[in-house]
Protein backbone atom coordinates (compact mmCIF):
# COMPACT_ATOMS: atom_id res chain seq x y z
CA UNK A 1 0.00 0.00 0.00
CA UNK A 2 2.86 2.16 0.61
CA UNK A 3 4.69 1.85 -2.85
CA UNK A 4 1.08 2.26 -4.42
CA UNK A 5 0.56 5.67 -2.54
CA UNK A 6 3.99 6.94 -2.90
CA UNK A 7 5.55 4.88 -5.57
CA UNK A 8 7.76 7.87 -7.14
CA UNK A 9 9.15 8.39 -4.09
CA UNK A 10 10.55 5.01 -3.49
CA UNK A 11 13.01 5.14 -7.02
CA UNK A 12 16.57 4.18 -5.90
CA UNK A 13 15.12 2.59 -2.46
CA UNK A 14 15.05 -0.99 -1.65
CA UNK A 15 11.65 -2.11 -1.30
CA UNK A 16 9.37 -0.07 0.57
CA UNK A 17 9.37 1.44 4.46
CA UNK A 18 7.09 -1.11 6.66
CA UNK A 19 5.94 0.24 9.76
CA UNK A 20 9.09 -0.61 12.22
CA UNK A 21 7.44 0.57 15.01
CA UNK A 22 5.39 -2.46 15.02
CA UNK A 23 8.23 -5.04 14.46
CA UNK A 24 9.57 -3.49 17.68
CA UNK A 25 6.78 -4.29 20.00
CA UNK A 26 5.33 -7.53 18.52
CA UNK A 27 6.97 -9.02 21.64
CA UNK A 28 9.46 -8.17 24.48
CA UNK A 29 12.76 -6.38 23.09
CA UNK A 30 15.92 -7.00 24.50
CA UNK A 31 18.92 -4.42 24.64
CA UNK A 32 20.84 -5.90 21.37
CA UNK A 33 17.60 -5.74 19.75
CA UNK A 34 16.67 -2.45 20.62
CA UNK A 35 20.11 -1.04 19.62
CA UNK A 36 19.67 -3.17 15.91
CA UNK A 37 16.36 -1.72 15.46
CA UNK A 38 17.08 1.65 16.04
CA UNK A 39 20.08 1.64 13.64
CA UNK A 40 17.59 0.57 10.94
CA UNK A 41 15.03 3.30 12.36
CA UNK A 42 18.21 6.06 11.83
CA UNK A 43 18.99 4.65 8.23
CA UNK A 44 15.34 4.78 7.25
CA UNK A 45 15.30 8.17 8.81
CA UNK A 46 18.18 9.40 6.38
CA UNK A 47 17.09 8.06 3.76
CA UNK A 48 13.19 9.10 3.87
CA UNK A 49 14.58 12.59 4.66
CA UNK A 50 15.63 12.90 0.92
CA UNK A 51 11.87 13.36 -0.15
CA UNK A 52 9.09 15.34 1.40
CA UNK A 53 6.70 12.89 0.96
CA UNK A 54 8.18 10.15 2.25
CA UNK A 55 9.04 11.88 5.31
CA UNK A 56 5.77 12.57 6.08
CA UNK A 57 4.78 9.69 5.11
CA UNK A 58 7.08 7.62 8.09
CA UNK A 59 5.87 10.34 10.55
CA UNK A 60 2.18 9.70 9.44
CA UNK A 61 2.54 5.45 9.74
CA UNK A 62 4.67 5.75 13.42
CA UNK A 63 2.39 8.60 14.68
CA UNK A 64 -0.40 6.58 13.52
CA UNK A 65 0.66 3.44 15.32
CA UNK A 66 2.07 5.35 18.76
CA UNK A 67 -0.03 8.56 19.78
CA UNK A 68 -3.82 6.60 19.78
CA UNK A 69 -2.48 3.98 21.89
CA UNK A 70 -0.59 6.82 23.82
CA UNK A 71 -3.52 8.53 24.64
CA UNK A 72 -5.74 5.15 25.29
CA UNK A 73 -5.84 5.64 29.02
CA UNK A 74 -5.14 1.63 29.41
CA UNK A 75 -1.13 0.93 30.81
CA UNK A 76 -0.63 -2.06 28.59
CA UNK A 77 -1.59 -0.07 25.47
CA UNK A 78 0.88 2.98 26.56
CA UNK A 79 3.44 0.92 27.62
CA UNK A 80 3.45 -0.21 23.97
CA UNK A 81 3.75 3.14 22.33
CA UNK A 82 6.09 4.20 24.73
CA UNK A 83 8.61 0.75 23.57
CA UNK A 84 8.37 1.96 20.36
CA UNK A 85 8.51 5.76 20.47
CA UNK A 86 11.82 4.77 22.82
CA UNK A 87 13.29 2.95 19.79
CA UNK A 88 12.85 5.66 17.43
CA UNK A 89 14.00 8.25 19.19
CA UNK A 90 17.22 6.31 19.90
CA UNK A 91 17.23 5.57 16.11
CA UNK A 92 16.35 9.32 14.58
CA UNK A 93 15.72 12.50 18.05
CA UNK A 94 14.45 14.28 14.94
CA UNK A 95 11.84 11.97 13.90
CA UNK A 96 10.84 11.09 17.07
CA UNK A 97 10.17 14.60 18.16
CA UNK A 98 7.92 15.20 14.66
CA UNK A 99 5.75 12.17 16.33
CA UNK A 100 5.09 13.52 19.56
CA UNK A 101 5.94 17.22 18.99
CA UNK A 102 1.70 17.75 19.41
CA UNK A 103 1.26 15.40 22.14
CA UNK A 104 0.14 17.58 25.51
CA UNK A 105 -0.78 14.71 27.47
CA UNK A 106 2.70 13.24 27.35
CA UNK A 107 4.26 14.29 30.16
CA UNK A 108 1.35 13.68 31.95
CA UNK A 109 1.49 10.06 31.18
CA UNK A 110 5.17 9.31 32.02
CA UNK A 111 4.80 10.57 35.26
CA UNK A 112 1.46 8.31 35.91
CA UNK A 113 3.93 5.46 34.51
CA UNK A 114 6.86 6.33 36.41
CA UNK A 115 4.75 5.62 39.54
CA UNK A 116 3.36 1.90 38.54
CA UNK A 117 4.41 -0.63 40.77
CA UNK A 118 5.44 -3.02 37.54
CA UNK A 119 9.54 -2.69 36.92
CA UNK A 120 9.01 -2.98 33.42
CA UNK A 121 6.99 0.11 33.25
CA UNK A 122 9.35 2.22 35.27
CA UNK A 123 12.33 1.07 33.56
CA UNK A 124 10.29 2.21 29.92
CA UNK A 125 8.88 5.48 31.21
CA UNK A 126 12.30 6.52 32.91
CA UNK A 127 13.84 5.25 29.37
CA UNK A 128 11.20 7.76 27.55
CA UNK A 129 12.47 10.37 29.99
CA UNK A 130 15.85 9.92 29.67
CA UNK A 131 15.65 10.20 25.72
CA UNK A 132 13.42 12.83 25.99
CA UNK A 133 15.63 14.88 27.68
CA UNK A 134 17.84 15.38 25.05
CA UNK A 135 15.96 18.45 23.93
CA UNK A 136 16.20 21.76 25.61
CA UNK A 137 12.42 22.47 26.10
CA UNK A 138 11.33 18.83 26.70
CA UNK A 139 14.13 18.82 29.52
CA UNK A 140 12.78 21.84 31.32
CA UNK A 141 8.99 20.46 31.15
CA UNK A 142 10.20 16.93 31.99
CA UNK A 143 12.34 18.64 35.43
CA UNK A 144 9.19 20.39 36.20
CA UNK A 145 6.93 17.62 36.90
CA UNK A 146 9.55 14.55 36.88
CA UNK A 147 12.68 15.60 38.53
CA UNK A 148 11.64 14.35 42.17
CA UNK A 149 9.87 10.96 40.52
CA UNK A 150 13.25 10.04 39.40
CA UNK A 151 15.08 11.01 42.47
CA UNK A 152 12.57 8.77 44.33
CA UNK A 153 12.84 5.38 42.08
CA UNK A 154 16.64 6.34 42.02
CA UNK A 155 16.64 6.14 45.92
CA UNK A 156 14.81 3.59 46.56
CA UNK A 157 15.80 0.20 47.73
CA UNK A 158 13.35 -1.71 45.91
CA UNK A 159 13.52 -0.75 42.27
CA UNK A 160 15.58 -2.56 39.85
CA UNK A 161 19.24 -1.69 39.03
CA UNK A 162 17.48 -0.99 34.89
CA UNK A 163 15.43 1.41 35.75
CA UNK A 164 17.78 3.00 38.43
CA UNK A 165 20.79 3.51 35.49
CA UNK A 166 17.89 5.30 32.93
CA UNK A 167 16.90 7.54 35.95
CA UNK A 168 20.42 8.89 36.41
CA UNK A 169 20.29 9.25 32.71
CA UNK A 170 17.24 11.45 32.85
CA UNK A 171 18.93 13.46 36.18
CA UNK A 172 21.82 14.12 34.32
CA UNK A 173 20.52 15.41 31.19
CA UNK A 174 18.33 17.80 33.30
CA UNK A 175 21.23 18.29 35.04
CA UNK A 176 23.11 19.89 32.63
CA UNK A 177 20.22 21.74 31.06
CA UNK A 178 22.28 25.42 31.95
CA UNK A 179 24.54 24.45 29.01
CA UNK A 180 27.69 25.09 31.78
CA UNK A 181 26.19 28.43 33.03
CA UNK A 182 26.35 28.50 36.99
CA UNK A 183 23.40 31.45 37.00
CA UNK A 184 21.11 29.13 34.88
CA UNK A 185 21.25 25.49 36.63
CA UNK A 186 17.78 24.23 37.19
CA UNK A 187 19.03 21.76 39.99
CA UNK A 188 20.87 22.43 42.98
CA UNK A 189 24.83 23.39 42.02
CA UNK A 190 26.96 20.26 43.07
CA UNK A 191 24.04 17.77 41.66
CA UNK A 192 26.05 17.07 38.68
CA UNK A 193 29.26 15.59 40.14
CA UNK A 194 27.31 13.30 42.74
CA UNK A 195 25.41 12.15 40.10
CA UNK A 196 28.54 11.38 38.06
CA UNK A 197 30.16 9.41 41.06
CA UNK A 198 26.51 7.39 40.96
CA UNK A 199 27.29 6.88 37.76
CA UNK A 200 31.03 5.98 37.77
CA UNK A 201 29.63 2.81 40.32
CA UNK A 202 27.61 1.58 37.74
CA UNK A 203 30.20 1.89 34.65
CA UNK A 204 33.10 -0.20 37.16
CA UNK A 205 30.69 -2.38 38.85
CA UNK A 206 29.10 -4.08 36.28
CA UNK A 207 30.37 -2.53 32.35
CA UNK A 208 28.20 -4.45 30.27
CA UNK A 209 27.59 -3.15 27.09
CA UNK A 210 24.46 -1.51 28.10
CA UNK A 211 25.08 -0.19 31.31
CA UNK A 212 27.98 1.29 29.59
CA UNK A 213 26.19 3.20 26.48
CA UNK A 214 23.70 4.71 29.11
CA UNK A 215 26.35 5.74 31.36
CA UNK A 216 27.99 7.61 28.39
CA UNK A 217 24.86 9.24 27.61
CA UNK A 218 25.11 10.62 31.02
CA UNK A 219 28.54 11.85 30.44
CA UNK A 220 27.83 13.50 28.10
CA UNK A 221 25.43 15.73 29.56
CA UNK A 222 26.88 15.87 32.95
CA UNK A 223 30.36 16.49 31.38
CA UNK A 224 29.03 19.82 30.55
CA UNK A 225 30.27 20.38 34.04
CA UNK A 226 33.74 21.40 34.69
CA UNK A 227 33.99 19.55 37.99
CA UNK A 228 32.78 16.40 36.24
CA UNK A 229 35.36 16.74 33.08
CA UNK A 230 38.43 17.17 35.15
CA UNK A 231 37.44 14.34 37.74
CA UNK A 232 36.41 12.03 34.47
CA UNK A 233 39.55 12.80 33.12
CA UNK A 234 42.09 12.30 35.92
CA UNK A 235 40.02 8.79 36.34
CA UNK A 236 41.84 6.29 34.68
CA UNK A 237 39.30 3.56 35.20
CA UNK A 238 36.70 5.25 33.82
CA UNK A 239 38.71 6.44 30.99
CA UNK A 240 39.83 2.64 30.31
CA UNK A 241 35.82 2.02 30.31
CA UNK A 242 35.05 4.67 27.85
CA UNK A 243 37.63 4.55 25.42
CA UNK A 244 37.69 0.61 25.13
CA UNK A 245 34.07 0.87 23.94
CA UNK A 246 34.51 2.94 20.90
CA UNK A 247 35.94 -0.45 19.11
CA UNK A 248 32.13 -1.04 17.51
CA UNK A 249 30.57 2.19 18.13
CA UNK A 250 26.70 2.60 17.63
CA UNK A 251 25.59 5.68 16.13
CA UNK A 252 24.10 7.24 19.68
CA UNK A 253 27.11 5.87 21.31
CA UNK A 254 28.98 7.62 18.94
CA UNK A 255 27.55 10.90 19.21
CA UNK A 256 27.91 10.34 23.18
CA UNK A 257 31.03 10.21 22.81
CA UNK A 258 31.92 13.10 20.75
CA UNK A 259 30.14 15.03 22.83
CA UNK A 260 32.22 13.83 25.86
CA UNK A 261 35.42 15.04 24.25
CA UNK A 262 33.78 17.93 22.55
CA UNK A 263 32.93 18.66 26.42
CA UNK A 264 36.32 18.14 27.59
CA UNK A 265 38.49 20.15 25.29
CA UNK A 266 35.85 23.00 25.43
CA UNK A 267 35.73 22.88 21.44
CA UNK A 268 32.07 23.61 21.56
CA UNK A 269 30.72 27.52 20.62
CA UNK A 270 31.44 30.06 23.07
CA UNK A 271 29.49 33.38 23.60
CA UNK A 272 31.95 36.19 22.78
CA UNK A 273 30.42 39.14 24.50
CA UNK A 274 31.30 42.63 24.89
CA UNK A 275 32.20 44.61 28.10
CA UNK A 276 29.88 46.98 27.57
CA UNK A 277 26.80 44.03 26.89
CA UNK A 278 28.56 42.68 30.27
CA UNK A 279 28.11 46.37 32.17
CA UNK A 280 24.79 46.89 30.93
CA UNK A 281 23.38 43.32 31.54
CA UNK A 282 25.24 43.74 35.13
CA UNK A 283 23.03 47.16 35.28
CA UNK A 284 19.68 45.55 34.54
CA UNK A 285 19.97 42.67 36.54
CA UNK A 286 20.48 40.44 33.66
CA UNK A 287 21.78 36.64 33.89
CA UNK A 288 25.44 36.91 32.85
CA UNK A 289 26.98 33.43 31.38
CA UNK A 290 29.99 32.70 33.85
CA UNK A 291 32.87 30.74 33.45
CA UNK A 292 33.68 28.16 35.70
CA UNK A 293 37.49 28.30 36.97
CA UNK A 294 38.60 24.98 36.48
CA UNK A 295 37.40 25.35 32.47
CA UNK A 296 40.53 27.94 32.13
CA UNK A 297 43.44 27.38 29.39
CA UNK A 298 45.78 26.00 32.48
CA UNK A 299 42.87 23.49 33.68
CA UNK A 300 42.59 23.01 29.57
CA UNK A 301 46.05 21.74 28.87
CA UNK A 302 46.25 19.81 31.87
CA UNK A 303 42.80 18.16 30.46
CA UNK A 304 44.20 17.51 27.08
CA UNK A 305 47.48 15.95 28.31
CA UNK A 306 45.66 13.32 30.04
CA UNK A 307 43.47 12.80 27.22
CA UNK A 308 46.63 12.12 24.82
CA UNK A 309 47.52 9.47 27.64
CA UNK A 310 44.76 7.51 27.34
CA UNK A 311 44.69 7.30 23.72
CA UNK A 312 41.79 9.55 23.24
CA UNK A 313 42.52 10.80 19.44
CA UNK A 314 42.35 7.00 18.55
CA UNK A 315 38.48 7.21 19.84
CA UNK A 316 38.25 10.20 17.95
CA UNK A 317 39.48 8.33 14.86
CA UNK A 318 37.45 5.15 15.52
CA UNK A 319 34.11 6.99 15.41
CA UNK A 320 34.92 9.58 12.15
CA UNK A 321 32.71 7.03 10.07
CA UNK A 322 29.61 7.69 11.73
CA UNK A 323 26.48 8.87 9.93
CA UNK A 324 25.39 11.55 11.78
CA UNK A 325 26.86 14.89 10.20
CA UNK A 326 26.90 16.71 13.59
CA UNK A 327 28.73 13.79 15.37
CA UNK A 328 31.37 14.48 12.23
CA UNK A 329 31.15 18.18 13.07
CA UNK A 330 31.60 17.73 16.49
CA UNK A 331 34.68 15.39 16.05
CA UNK A 332 36.88 17.55 13.87
CA UNK A 333 36.19 20.34 16.89
CA UNK A 334 37.79 17.77 19.22
CA UNK A 335 40.70 17.30 16.92
CA UNK A 336 41.36 20.91 16.26
CA UNK A 337 41.19 21.65 20.04
CA UNK A 338 43.57 18.68 20.43
CA UNK A 339 46.32 20.22 17.70
CA UNK A 340 46.13 23.64 18.79
CA UNK A 341 46.47 23.56 22.44
CA UNK A 342 50.12 23.57 24.32
CA UNK A 343 51.38 25.30 20.65
CA UNK A 344 51.16 22.11 18.85
CA UNK A 345 53.28 19.80 20.83
CA UNK A 346 50.76 16.52 20.83
CA UNK A 347 50.10 16.69 16.71
CA UNK A 348 53.04 13.80 16.71
CA UNK A 349 50.27 12.07 18.73
CA UNK A 350 47.44 12.73 17.16
CA UNK A 351 49.20 11.80 14.13
CA UNK A 352 50.41 8.08 15.27
CA UNK A 353 47.05 7.26 16.56
CA UNK A 354 45.40 7.46 13.29
CA UNK A 355 44.16 11.93 13.01
CA UNK A 356 45.60 12.01 10.05
CA UNK A 357 42.90 9.33 7.91
CA UNK A 358 40.59 10.50 10.25
CA UNK A 359 40.59 14.19 9.36
CA UNK A 360 40.59 13.72 6.09
CA UNK A 361 37.38 11.63 6.55
CA UNK A 362 36.03 14.13 8.47
CA UNK A 363 37.03 16.77 6.01
CA UNK A 364 35.61 14.78 2.75
CA UNK A 365 32.29 14.22 4.32
CA UNK A 366 31.22 16.96 7.12
CA UNK A 367 29.22 19.99 7.64
CA UNK A 368 30.68 23.59 6.39
CA UNK A 369 31.56 24.39 9.94
CA UNK A 370 33.38 20.75 10.20
CA UNK A 371 34.94 20.44 6.79
CA UNK A 372 36.71 24.03 8.53
CA UNK A 373 37.57 22.65 11.76
CA UNK A 374 39.15 19.63 9.98
CA UNK A 375 40.66 21.78 7.60
CA UNK A 376 42.63 23.83 10.08
CA UNK A 377 43.50 20.72 12.16
CA UNK A 378 45.31 18.97 9.19
CA UNK A 379 47.26 22.42 8.86
CA UNK A 380 48.80 21.91 12.03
Amino acid sequence: GINAEYGDCYHGYHGYYPPFTGMVVEGKVSYSNAQQLSVVISKVWARARIDDKVTLLFIRQCSALINPRLLSGEECHQMWALRALNIVLQGSFEAGGDIIKDSVELYRIVSKLLCSKSAETQRTAAESVALMASDKKMCYNLADQNFNLLKALYKSPDVEDTVKLRALVGMSKMCASSGGDVNKNIIAEGAGARLHKQARHFLLRNPTDEVRMWVIEALAYLTIDAEVKQDLVMDQAQMKIICDFSDDPTPSTSYSLSCIFMNMTNSYDKPDIAPEMVRLAQYAKQNIPEVHELDNEENLKKRIEEMIKHKVPSVLAACSNADSERTREFLARCFLSLVETAEGEHCGAVVQMGGTRALLSLFNNNSAEGKVFAAHAIAR
